[in-house]
């Protein structure tokens, strides 16, 4: 339950960055546009998801351990995608840093108050 906050905290930047790609950088726009963009931040959700649950339990990284692994994600994506898909997952991208910067400033916030 306590990181229910910061899960909505990613899925409520992830819509609004999907609305804010849709409306300025998406070259065709159509009903079917954007739920490739939400299909590929659910994608792009479950690799870091996959990849963090995985870098956890063998490495034991913790905290700013963590923050490595999306722009490793991003530079799969560097290898194979266009400029306007690679946009896309540098938002992600930093939406994912964000929200992990946030969920470690607030957990060392209530270390240093315990």
């Amino acid at each position: 339950m306590k990181n229910v906050p910061y899960i909505l905290l990613y899925i409520l930047l992830l819509a609004l960055w999907s609305i804010l790609f849709y409306n300025f950088f998406v070259p065709e726009k159509g009903g079917f546009a954007m739920l490739l963009l939400l299909g590929a931040a659910v994608f792009f959700s479950g690799i870091w998801a996959v990849l963090a649950s995985l870098s956890h339990k063998w490495i034991g990284w913790k905290g700013y351990g963590m923050l490595l692994l999306p722009p490793v994600i991003l530079i799969v994506f560097i290898l194979g995608v266009d400029q306007t898909t690679f946009k896309y997952a540098l938002g992600l991208t930093a939406i994912s840093e964000l929200v992990s910067l946030v969920k470690i400033f607030f957990y060392r916030r209530k270390l240093l108050r315990n």
